[in-house]
This record gives structure tokens, sequence and C-alpha cells, in this order.
């Protein structure tokens, strides 16, 4: 239930995101900072140790997947803006980012119920970074402008919760979506998230950090 309940919640949040237009707030720099410091807090602090400690024991070799999944976003990328005209750049940007953003977040909702069958705690620390993520979108696209697809979109992950719900996931297929999911986050919060140069806010990134640094290191050590 409360796996369905995170389902239902990225939902919404998903599709009020592209209505509440958050790049446009004037805090939006402050809003972005504070997601990749949590973000990137909860990766190096529990979703990769969790992964490689189930990966170490079923086989090494599952590590490829966490790179798989961050070369695979920059090939298509890099692929579409050397070779998309220039007047149908944002257009394929756009359709990759849809159809790459449906995939990632029907694995989340699989890892969702993987996580909660766990402990509430475990489903929470992981889906607070990725509703953030979700909330604040970073790629630089136009979002679709089709009800139905967008509805779709917004559903992936309960759809993902549902399909993990009724569909026995044996280890060996959940640890390489694990690390799919890891080599995709990361690439896109270093890609995308983590403002470069002279933009984003430094404070607001370090909250983020020791905000989620504190509740990782509470959480487990007071329920786990």
């Amino acid at each position: 239930m409360i796996a369905i309940i995170f389902g239902l919640v990225m939902g919404i949040t998903h599709y009020l995101s592209e209505h509440l237009n958050l790049k446009e707030t004037k805090y939006y720099a402050q809003l972005i900072s504070f997601s990749a410091g949590i973000s990137i807090t909860y990766i190096f602090l529990d979703l990769f140790p969790q992964f490689s400690e189930g990966a170490i024991q079923i086989n090494k070799f599952l590590f490829i997947f966490v790179l798989l999944g961050f070369i695979s976003f920059h090939l298509v990328e890099k692929y579409i803006y050397l070779h998309s005209p220039k007047d149908k750049l944002i257009r394929e940007l756009a359709i990759e980012d849809t159809v790459i953003s449906f995939v990632y977040h029907f694995i989340v909702g699989m890892i969702i119920v993987s996580f909660v069958e766990q402990g509430w705690v475990k489903g929470t620390l992981f889906f607070i970074p990725v509703l953030f993520y979700t909330a604040v979108s970073t790629l630089p696209v136009d979002k679709t402008k089709f009800m139905a697809i967008r509805f779709v979109l917004s559903m992936s992950t309960l759809l993902g919760v549902l399909f993990a719900s009724f569909v026995n996931i044996i280890p060996m297929i959940y640890y390489a979506l694990l690390g799919t999911v890891i080599g995709i986050l990361l690439f896109t919060i270093i890609r995308h998230s983590i403002p470069s140069g002279k933009e984003g806010k430094p404070l607001s990134f370090t909250i983020g950090v020791i905000v989620y640094t504190l509740i990782i290191i509470t959480l487990n050590w007071t329920f786990i």
C-alpha cells in the first residue's frame, strides 16, 4: 500500500511539475542546488552501498549496469546533438527525454516496491530524492504538449509499482535495474542538476548534503 501511495504521489508531482514551471521562479537555483545535494548524498551514502553489498554477493559484474546506465544517457544525448539538424534538435531531445523518462520512472516504481518491502525507512529514503528529481526537471527540453502522453508519462512510476507488485523479480534482475538507475541518476545529476560555473547556489547544495546526511544517519541508527 505504501508503494502505491508513493507511486501516486510521484505521478501527481510529475504531472504538476510541468504546470508549475519552477524554472521561471526566482528560487529555482536554490531548489535545483538543494535537490542535487540531496540526490548525490543519497547515492553515495545509501543507494550505492546497498547495491554494492548485493552485487558482490551475487555477481561483481553487475557493476557494469551502473556504467551502462551512465553512458547510455550520454551517448544518446551526444548522438542527437551531433546528428540532428538544428531545427529538429529540440524535438529530438524532447522525444529522447520522454522515452527515457518513462523507462526510468517505470524502473523506479519497481525499485520502490522492493525497498518498501525491506521497510518503510528504506522506501522513504529512496523516495525523497527521486521525488525531488522529478519535481525539479532539469533537462533542457520542452515537455510534450499532448495530454495523453503527459498523463501516461506521469503514471509511469505507478505502473512500475503495479508491475513489480504482481511479478516476482529475481535478485539478479533487481540489482541490474538498481545499478542502471544509479548510473542514470549519476549522469543526470552531474550533467543537468549540479549547476556549472557561476550558476546555482553552493549554500543550498551544501544544506541539501548536510540535511540528507543527517537524515540517513539518524534513520539508519534509529530504525535499522
